[in-house]
C-alpha cells in the first residue's frame, strides 16, 4: 500500500472540509438515516465513479491484450460516462452535462490510446498520453467541477484527487502488464476505494451549494459513512468473486493473486462486522463467508471439467444454503431490523448474478456478461444499503451526528462544523485497519 499517496489524498480531502462548513445548518433533527437526499446522492456518485474506475482499468488491459471482450468493455465505459453525465445533468442541467461529457470523452479515449502506445513501444506517444491523463484532464475537469459547485469544491483540490485517480489507473495497468499481479490488484483496491472518497467530497460540495434541493441534509454523516463502507467492501467482493470464477476457469496467471484478494476482502468485511458486533460475530461471519468463496472456485472448476453433478451441488450451496445461513446470521445480528427472508433473497440475487456473469463470459457472450455485471453492482449495493439501514435502525445512538466541538471563534478548521466528519471517520478507518491487521497476524500464527 502506498502510504505516502494515501496521506497526500487525506490532506487533499482535508482541504475540501472548510468549504463544507458553508452549508446551511438547517439539517433535520430526526434520528440518523441513510435515506436522505444527500446520502442518496453520495451513494449514486460513489457507485458510478467506482464503476468508471473498474471499466477504465479494464479498457487499458483488454486493449493491450487484444482480448476478445475489449470492445464490450469499451462499450461499458462509454455507457458509464453517459450515466455520469446524466447525474451531472440532473443537478446542473443539460448544458452542464454536455460540458462534462466533452471533457470526460478525452480521458477514456486516451486510456485506450495509452494501451496501444505501450503495446507498440511508442515512448513519445506514451509520454504524451500520460501528460494528458495526469495534467491536462485533471486540470480541465477540476476546473469544471469547481465552477459548477460555485467553489464549494476547490479547483486545486479536485485536480489533485483526479490526478491521483489517473495515477491509480496507470499503476494498475503497468503492474498488470509487467506481470506483477499482486501490485496491480493492490493498486486496484486503493483506486476503487478512492472513488468512494471522491463521491463523498463531490456530493457534499453539491449539497453545500444547493441545500434546499437536498432538504438541508448532509452527504457526510456517520450513517452514510457506514453505507459507503459496506457498499465499497461488497463492491470489491463482487469484483473478486467474479474474477476468481473466471480466472480459475481460464487457468490464468493471475488466478492466485485474485484469490488472495478475495480472501483479504473477506477479512475486511469480517472486520467491519466485528467493529460493530464484536470479535465473536466477526468469526461467525468469517466462517460462513469462507464457504462461499471456496464454492465459487469449485463451481468454476466443475464447469471447466464438465462435472454436471458437481455443478448442481455447488449451485445448491451458493443459491440455497449460503443465502439462508448468511441471511439468518444478519437478521439475528441486527435484531430483526433486517428480516431474514429479505436478506436471504438479496444474497441469492447476488449469487445468481455471479453465476450468470460467469456463464455468459465463458460462453463468449461478453455484452451480456458486462450488462449483468452492472446489474450485479446495483444488487450488491442493495445488500450494503439494506444492511447499513438495519444497523443504523438498531443502533441509532452509535450513528447519530458527532457532538459538536466548542465554538472557538477562530473560524476555519477550528470550528466544529469543519471537524466533525474527520473526527468520526478517521478513528473508524484506523479501527478497521487495526482489526484486519490483528486478524491476519492471528491467522499467520
Amino acid at each position: 500500500m502506498n502510504l505516502k499517496r494515501i496521506f497526500a489524498l487525506c490532506m487533499v480531502l482535508l482541504l475540501l472540509v472548510p468549504s463544507f462548513a458553508l452549508a446551511d445548518s438547517h439539517a433535520p433533527k430526526e434520528g440518523p438515516s441513510i435515506s436522505t437526499p444527500a446520502a442518496e446522492l453520495r451513494a449514486t456518485l460513489s457507485q458510478l465513479l467506482a464503476s468508471h474506475f473498474e471499466f477504465q482499468t479494464l479498457v487499458a488491459i483488454k486493449e493491450f491484450e487484444g482480448a476478445e471482450d475489449a470492445e464490450a468493455v469499451e462499450k461499458q465505459l462509454d455507457q458509464n460516462a453517459a450515466a455520469l453525465a446524466d447525474a451531472v445533468g440532473s443537478v446542473y442541467g443539460e448544458e452542464g452535462a454536455q460540458q462534462f461529457a466533452e471533457i470526460f470523452s478525452s480521458q477514456y479515449d486516451n486510456t485506450a490510446g495509452l494501451a496501444e502506445a505501450v503495446k507498440s513501444g511508442d515512448e513519445a506517444q506514451i509520454e504524451e498520453i500520460k501528460k494528458q491523463l495526469l495534467e491536462e484532464f485533471p486540470a480541465e475537469l477540476g476546473g469544471f467541477l469547481s465552477t459548477a459547485t460555485g467553489g464549494a469544491l476547490p479547483a486545486e483540490a479536485a485536480e489533485e484527487v483526479l490526478r491521483a485517480h489517473e495515477q491509480y489507473v496507470l499503476d494498475v495497468f503497468f503492474s498488470y502488464t509487467d506481470g506483477d499481479f499482486d501490485a496491480a490488484y493492490e493498486s486496484f483496491n486503493e483506486g476503487y476505494k478512492q472513488m468512494y472518497a471522491v463521491g463523498a467530497a463531490l456530493a457534499q460540495a453539491i449539497v453545500t451549494q444547493m441545500p434546499d434541493k437536498f432538504e438541508h441534509t448532509e452527504a457526510i454523516t456517520p450513517a452514510s459513512d457506514l453505507e459507503a463502507t459496506l457498499n465499497q467492501l461488497l463492491g470489491l467482493h463482487l469484483d473478486y468473486q467474479v474474477l476468481t470464477a473466471i480466472k480459475q476457469f481460464e487457468g490464468a496467471e493471475d488466478a492466485e493473486a485474485v484469490e488472495k484478494q478475495l480472501n483479504q476482502n473477506a477479512e475486511e468485511v469480517a472486520a467491519a462486522v466485528g467493529s460493530i458486533y464484536g470479535e465473536e460475530a466477526a468469526q461467525q461471519f468469517d466462517a460462513i463467508f469462507a464457504g462461499q468463496y471456496e464454492d465459487t472456485e469449485g463451481f468454476a472448476l466443475a464447469v471447466k471439467s464438465g462435472d454436471e453433478a458437481q455443478i448442481e451441488a455447488t449451485k445448491q450451496v451458493l443459491l440455497q444454503e449460503f443465502p439462508a445461513e448468511l441471511g439468518g446470521f444478519l437478521s439475528t445480528a441486527t435484531g430483526g431490523a433486517l428480516p431474514a427472508d429479505v436478506a436471504e433473497e438479496a444474497i441469492r440475487a447476488h449469487e445468481q448474478d455471479v453465476i450468470d456473469i460467469f456463464m455468459s463470459y465463458t460462453e463468449g457472450d461478453f455484452d451480456t456478461a458486462y450488462e449483468r455485471f452492472n446489474t450485479a453492482e446495483d444488487n450488491i449495493n442493495v445488500v450494503g444499503t439494506a444492511l447499513a439501514g438495519a444497523i443504523v435502525t438498531q443502533m441509532p445512538d452509535k450513528f447519530a451526528a458527532t457532538p459538536g466541538m466548542p465554538e472557538t471563534g477562530m473560524g476555519g478548521m477550528a470550528d466544529s462544523g469543519n471537524m466533525n466528519w474527520i473526527l468520526y471517520t478517521f478513528p473508524l478507518l484506523a479501527l478497521a485497519g487495526a482489526l484486519v491487521f490483528t486478524r491476519r497476524k492471528a491467522l499467520q500464527e
